[in-house]
């Protein structure tokens, strides 16, 4: 649709503005005429109400002439343009009006043909004018929007010390960023311990924490909460005045853990690092307050660990034992799906009642997942058996975030690795006892034949054969002359 733009005629003389008005059809060439005046005291009276984009105006008029009209146009509606139409072919009147901004110096008397072409002309320039202002006013709008995103990714490159002195000045200021005339700095560190609430969504927890966080704490402490884009946790970062103790910040960090936890129905811990005199040295802070989420497994979960009180804490050590993957191999080959099952929740049971420190939780994972990959391996199994999810190892390390997770992830993966075991220990098995078949018929005259010579000819033990193919073995052991392998031929027939 055609932008139309809105027009004050001015001029002393009525039957002037009345024949401009009629022998021109406006809207056609996308302007509104809107009124017009006599004088520039009455059209500055009517522009304050009708907002004209464009007014065309006389020069010499009583009371305010033309140019007196454009001055004051300029100075109180500086976005409005004006046109001058004068029967004075006078060169000071136009150098003059050039010099206030005037956009058209148009002769009287003009055709209308001639007034025609210089609306069009007019209308261009305007356009093209307002297309600028609104791809600007996008960029500004555009801009607008993405501060909250830009403000996050500064504190997150705050956290992680890759942004430099200068640069945080700037962004400080443009993003309203509070830690004004901090005398200290620390990070705090927040962990969703679980993710099931009767009160709000799960896909809702974290930004309802976040939220929560922010409200809590914005009176108390001079603190900024934002999540960590690579991490999927919250962090709070703290300006600290000269006076403010540790102590004061952890019971304030209680209060919010209780306050989230009856607004929302989950619980948090919350790890502390040290305090720094110098905000490029946040990173520190940071890893310590990281470290000391790791040992909410000895403290438990719900609690403020601040590092400097855990430092010194003795934990238990966490290990899957070899006997231990021994016996779940095992399982894994040869154990119903009941003995799997159970033997997962002996595992996961074993990590929630262990008392240490997450970085030992994970190894405990990680070496449970490279025991089910060498299996896999050795089956020539794809990764894919292991789960719907990971497509690669990376994948797979992701399971280990939390042992609620990797317990899930576990019992799926197990139960999936005994039944491709089962599928292929049964192909195996039907190909062996057919090339037995073989190899009986083939050798039915042979006097020496014996469950040893059947076994060394197949490249599977006695024991390995009598066990899965119980009934023909058995056969074989109890007749060994060649009369009677002819009946374990029989035997052969009716076994599945």
């Amino acid at each position: 649709m055609r932008e139309l733009y809105k027009i004050l005629l001015v001029d002393d003389e009525e039957e002037v503005r009345k024949s401009i008005i009629k022998k021109i059809n406006w809207e056609e060439e996308g302007f509104l005429v809107v009124g017009d005046a006599e004088n520039g005291v009455e059209a500055l009276e009517k522009i304050e109400n009708l907002n004209p984009d464009l007014v065309f105006t006389d020069i010499r008029m009583p009371y305010m002439d033309g140019l007196e009209l454009i001055n004051e146009i300029n100075i109180r509606y500086p976005l409005i343009k004006s046109i001058i139409f004068s029967g004075f072919d006078d060169f000071d009147y136009a150098k003059e009006a050039i010099k206030m901004g005037v956009i058209e110096y148009v002769l009287k008397p003009v055709s209308a043909v001639e007034l025609t072409e210089i609306l069009r002309k007019v209308h261009k320039s305007m356009d093209e004018e307002l297309d600028k202002k609104r791809d600007i006013e996008r960029l500004r709008r555009g801009y607008q929007a993405s501060i909250p995103i830009l403000r996050e990714q500064f504190l997150n490159g705050i956290i992680h010390g890759s942004i430099s002195a200068s640069e945080i000045d700037y962004a400080m200021s443009e993003y309203d960023i509070n830690l004004n005339n901090a005398d200290r700095y620390i990070v705090a560190a927040v962990h969703i311990d679980d993710m099931d609430s009767s009160i709000v969504d799960k896909e809702l927890i974290p930004i309802s924490v976040k939220v929560n966080l922010l409200e809590n704490l914005k009176y108390k402490l001079q603190a900024e909460v934002f999540s960590m884009y690579s991490e999927t946790s919250i962090v709070i970062l703290t300006g600290l005045p000269e006076k403010m103790s540790k102590n004061y910040i952890m019971s304030i960090l209680t209060e919010a853990i209780r306050d989230v936890n009856r607004a929302i129905g989950v619980n948090l811990t919350i790890g502390l690092g040290i305090s720094v005199k110098d905000i490029t040295d946040l990173h520190r802070s940071y890893t310590l307050a990281k470290e000391a989420l790791g040992y909410r497994g000895i403290v438990g979960s719900g609690e403020v660990i601040y590092i400097k009180d855990m430092e010194p804490v003795k934990s238990d050590k966490l290990k899957f034992e070899d006997i231990e993957a021994k016996e779940y191999i095992n399982i894994l080959k040869f154990g119903s799906d009941e003995s799997i099952a159970e033997y997962v929740e002996k595992i996961a049971s074993k990590l929630k009642e262990s008392k240490v420190h997450s970085s030992q939780y994970q190894s405990y994972m990680i070496n449970v997942i490279n025991i089910i990959i060498s299996l896999v391996q050795d089956y020539g199994l794809e990764l894919s058996v292991l789960t719907k999810t990971a497509t690669d190892y990376i994948d797979l390390l992701d399971k280990i975030k939390d042992t609620g997770g990797f317990r899930e992830w576990l019992l799926e993966a197990s139960i999936n690795i005994a039944h491709k075991i089962r599928e292929d220990r049964a192909f195996t098995s039907k190909k062996v006892l057919e090339e037995a078949k073989a190899y009986i018929e083939e050798n039915f005259a042979d006097m020496d034949l014996s469950l040893e010579k059947l076994c060394k000819h197949l490249h599977v033990s006695v024991a390995r054969f009598s066990t899965n193919f119980k009934g023909y073995g058995d056969i074989l052991c109890k007749f060994p002359d060649q009369c009677k392998i002819a009946k374990g031929c029989g035997a052969f027939k009716d076994y599945r």
